[in-house]
């Protein structure tokens, strides 16, 4: 089988995946400086920390935009032809179509708020930094889940049944449809994040214990 990507909808998964793992490494590192030291401001003072923070968050609310108008495109595109065909149907009827669309409002609020502050409002990000990276963290992490079980529901090669016109082609890039699939396509992710975050931790850690080490002597 060609590693291609096979369908819109998994290009959207893979998107919503990436977003996931980039998000995160960010909160990783936010729950190292807000819950570990105790002080967001480690974000500024520990040039590691900081950098990749901003890097990673950075990548996740690119990748969000994306699939946000691709979603907002699908979803309007539904509405004016419920039917579907060359467009994406109005699946109001299946609780995979609810489980990912409707969620997604509040959690489009959540993650364009945070991103505001971050960008726009840098005054607040330490006020609510702890708080609202928590809930974008959460709210990345059910987009991504619900986005999982949405592709897997309405894909070729599952056991149960769908409209022909609703079945996405088996992917090419992701996992091949089965019911351990959904699993591990959803647990990957977390498992990546993890590796990426752990040399960073460590690495801004090593930094922290340094800077500590030499007050000490100061004192």
């Amino acid at each position: 089988m060609a590693f291609v990507i096979t369908s819109v909808a998994e290009f959207n998964t893979i998107i919503t995946m990436l977003g996931f793992i980039f998000a995160s490494v960010q909160a990783a590192t936010g729950v190292y400086a807000a819950f570990y030291k105790k002080k967001t401001a480690v974000l500024r003072t520990n040039e590691t920390l900081g950098r990749a923070h901003r890097t990673f968050g950075g990548f996740s609310t690119l990748l969000f935009l994306m699939g946000l108008f691709q979603g907002v495109t699908g979803f309007i595109a539904a509405l004016i032809n419920p039917a579907g065909g060359e467009t994406p149907a109005f699946e109001a009827n299946r609780i995979s179509f609810n489980l990912h669309v409707w969620i997604s409002f509040p959690i489009t609020v959540i993650i364009l708020w945070k991103s505001y502050i971050s960008y726009f409002s840098k005054k607040n990000v330490f006020k609510q930094g702890k708080w609202l990276g928590m809930a974008t963290f959460t709210s990345w992490t059910i987009m991504w889940v619900t986005s999982a079980i949405a592709f897997y529901a309405n894909v070729e090669g599952m056991p149960w049944s769908a409209d022909a016109g609703t079945l996405h082609k088996a992917p090419g890039v992701l996992l091949p449809p089965s019911i351990w699939a959904i699993v591990l396509q959803i647990l990957i992710p977390f498992v990546i994040g993890a590796l990426i975050s752990l040399p960073i931790l460590v690495k801004a850690h090593k930094i922290e214990v340094e800077k500590e080490s030499k007050r000490q002597q100061k004192q």
